[in-house]
């Protein structure tokens, strides 16, 4: 087993369950669940529902590409999982910038404390989803 294929089982896997956590979570409507890093759910229905939907597809792609990398199919199966992924994450990230641009004007605000945790499931995610895209596409250029 190769490390592209590791690195993909493992981050399709925790996508996986963080993805259907927060669609879980949505559905309970039991609030925001906070594990000390992670923040998980909230009074946004569509950021939750459709976001952990597409968390949770982004994760079982690259679960399905994780078992064969060598196969152009299942590389860009699981590609595309990644995509899915970053795409969330990205969203989350430029959430969070967007929000801290009115504390960069006002001078009794510490404009750290905006970028500093809980994070979303899909902005924890994002450097271990770029890491193993990296890794497929550079097993893929070796085959």
């Amino acid at each position: 087993m190769r490390a592209a294929s590791i690195a993909a089982g493992l981050v399709g896997t925790a996508a996986s369950l963080l993805g259907l956590a927060g669609m879980l979570v949505w559905a309970g409507g039991a609030g925001p669940l906070d594990l000390g890093l992670i923040e998980i759910g909230g009074d946004d229905a569509f950021r939750w529902a459709w976001g952990g939907l597409v968390v949770l597809l982004g994760g079982v792609f690259m679960l399905g590409g994780a078992r064969s990398p060598a196969d152009l199919d299942r590389t860009a199966t699981a590609l595309l999982g990644a995509a899915m992924i970053g795409l969330v994450g990205g969203c989350d990230l430029f959430g969070m910038i967007c929000t801290g641009i009115p504390a960069v004007f006002s001078p009794d605000t510490d404009v750290t404390a905006i970028f500093m945790p809980p994070y979303t499931p899909a902005v924890l995610l994002l450097p271990f989803v770029i890491a193993s895209a990296y890794l497929l596409l550079e097993e893929r250029r070796e085959d």
